[in-house]
């Protein structure tokens, strides 16, 4: 039987109460380890744009009408064992995932798969290299994008050569202002897709303001993504320009309607 992935406010407060510390549980009967991706995300943030920043952070989200910046970016949620989960119904996200994604913008779930009915369901993509995007527009109801490698598929059993790469949409602002892509007082509203950080992906990024998802756990290890295409862009990073990966499943759900917090 699939577990069905749930997680209540006092979890996701206990999640966000230790930031870089791992949080150990057990769901369903199954084991499983959780840690914040970013921690402190607003504060690096804050200290890479300092240089440009006109204001403070949630100022400029104000003047701009994005959502305010997350505090921590991305939860790794992973399982000590291989496990079946359920992460919807009906097309629509289960609720407690739903308020997780909207706290801290991605949940990444690893060791896990979908059951055989709805492991082909959507489709397979490979995004641009760097050229943040958003699956669906703010206005579709099934704005939520899950993006997955699955275990017992014979290409998506093997680890992935290239990442995928998420940021909110506050970096993608502040990135198209630093690069000249976009102008204070006029350009305004979320990035739907630009080509970002072409000159400057280092280590030292990635894991800083840049979320990156390698795809990369030992062969036969389910991996699932999931993101609100109201607030978080992604693109892909090829390290390998000869070496694009193969397609990444994706298949957009329904889910609560954005709160601003």
């Amino acid at each position: 039987m699939a577990t069905q992935i749930t997680f209540d406010k006092n979890w996701l407060d206990q999640l966000l109460a230790k930031p870089g510390q791992v949080l150990r549980g057990n769901l369903g009967g199954q084991d499983y380890t959780a840690a914040l991706v970013i921690p402190d995300y607003r504060n690096r943030l804050n200290q890479h744009y300092r240089n440009i920043l006109p204001a403070s952070l949630e100022q400029v989200c104000v003047q701009t009408g994005l959502h305010q910046p997350f505090q921590h970016f991305g939860v790794k949620i992973k399982f000590e064992t291989a496990q079946e989960v359920q992460l919807y119904q009906n097309n629509t996200i289960e609720k407690g995932l739903c308020e997780l994604i909207k706290q801290v913008g991605l949940v990444v779930l690893q060791n896990v798969y979908h059951n055989q009915t709805i492991r082909n369901e959507g489709h397979r993509n490979r995004f641009p290299h760097l050229q943040f995007h958003i699956d669906r527009s703010a206005n579709q109801e099934t704005r939520y994008s899950l993006y997955t490698r699955d275990p017992l598929d014979e290409e998506q059993r093997h680890p992935r050569t290239a990442s995928t790469l998420f940021i909110p949409n506050i970096t993608a602002y502040l990135q198209g202002i630093k690069e000249g892509k976009l102008h204070w007082g006029i350009d305004k509203g979320q990035t739907n897709s630009s080509q970002l950080f072409a000159d400057e992906i280092s280590e030292d990024l990635l894991g800083d303001i840049i979320l990156e998802q390698k795809w990369n756990l030992p062969e036969g290890t389910g991996e699932i993504a999931m993101i609100d295409n109201a607030d978080v862009l992604h693109a892909s990073y090829y390290r390998d320009a000869e070496r694009t990966g193969y397609k990444i499943g994706v298949r957009y759900l329904a889910g609560l309607p954005w709160k601003a917090a």
